[in-house]
This record gives structure tokens, C-alpha cells and sequence, in this order.
């Protein structure tokens, strides 16, 4: 189950492709790596737009979550997956000069990645 709120008018200058290969990487591990539900929040504010991608799965330890970004890096081995979506997601990202982090979600239980992009004005 996908769940999509937020501000649907909210546009990223950047290009289409690298926007749905972020958006690709990071909704697969929350459906993956979750147990079934999925929240995705857009906001916007004057300069960037934030994408929120949430789960109900177990959840990353705090110590954890920056090894992450490291490509080839995974913590849950039983699954299929190469590791390189977060860091891959983290570099185009810092293409365009935006940000992804890593929390805990208060709303699923599971993990929250934070998606920071500049916005077209």
C-alpha cells in the first residue's frame, strides 16, 4: 500500500530521469525493505522541495544509517538488492545540490529518508 500526500505542484529543476531514478531507488527499498506500507509526503517551501519516503519496517539503528551511502553497502543480506540505491540516490543529489538523510518515522514505525531538492520557482 502506497500512500501520497503533500503538495502535488511542487516541481524539481532538474532533469525528469534523474528524478524518477531517486524516487525509483528510494520508494523499492521502503516497499522492500518494509512490511507493506508506504507513506510519501511532498513539501515545498520558497527554495527546495522535500520528498519523504516512509515505511513500516524494522526500522535503521542510528549508528547504521550513514554506512548506508556507501555503495555496496546493505545491512539486510536476505533480501535482493546490490546496495547501491542510497548511495546512488545520494550523489545525484548532491548534483543538483540537494540532500538525503535518514530517521526514524514517528507515523510507520520504519525508516523516514528525507529527499532535498531545489525547487523550480
Amino acid at each position: 500500500l502506497i500512500d501520497l500526500a503533500g503538495d502535488r505542484e511542487a516541481s524539481f529543476r532538474g532533469e525528469q530521469q534523474d528524478l524518477e531514478e531517486m524516487l525509483g531507488n528510494l520508494i523499492d527499498n521502503a516497499a522492500l525493505h518494509g512490511g507493506g506500507r508506504v507513506f510519501i509526503t511532498v513539501e515545498a517551501d520558497a527554495d527546495q522541495v522535500r520528498v519523504l519516503v516512509e515505511d513500516d519496517g524494522k526500522g535503521i539503528a542510528p549508528d547504521q544509517r550513514s554506512r548506508l551511502f556507501e555503495r555496496g553497502e546493505r545491512l539486510d543480506t536476505d533480501k535482493p538488492g546490490t546496495g547501491l540505491g542510497l548511495a546512488i540516490v545520494k550523489d545525484v543529489a548532491e548534483l543538483y545540490g540537494g540532500s538525503v538523510a535518514l530517521d526514524s518515522s514517528e507515523d510507520l514505525g520504519g525508516l523516514l529518508v528525507t529527499l532535498t531538492l531545489p525547487l523550480v520557482a
